[in-house]
């Protein structure tokens, strides 16, 4: 999956977001993540996908800074991976960090 299909299944979710900025969160993802096909994430992969879509709007945020940004403050990039899920999709194949440092 690539930009522009990510932001299709934005679209049709109902995300009124405009495509350019729904565009920077699906390279965001992209970049950390391949999106392929749903599976479950466990916590930390979670936490990887919203710390990439943050980083959209807080490029400087950390995983540390992330968990003191209270929960409804990221509501919307959780919006984003349910919506995506609900098509089927999501981070499929592994987080590049985590391949980095040897694990899978």
């Amino acid at each position: 999956m690539d930009n522009t299909d990510a932001v299709h299944v934005w679209h049709r979710a109902g995300n009124p977001t405009p495509d350019d900025r729904l565009s920077l969160y699906a390279q965001a993802l992209i970049s950390e993540c391949s999106i392929g096909a749903y599976r479950t994430l466990n916590d930390a992969q979670e936490d990887r996908a919203i710390l990439a879509l943050f980083r959209v709007d807080q490029p400087r945020a950390t995983l540390a800074s992330l968990h003191q940004v209270p929960p409804l403050a990221l509501s919307g990039y959780h919006q984003l991976l349910h919506e995506l899920a609900r098509e089927g999709f999501g981070p499929g194949s592994g987080f590049h960090a985590e391949r980095r440092m040897g694990h899978v």
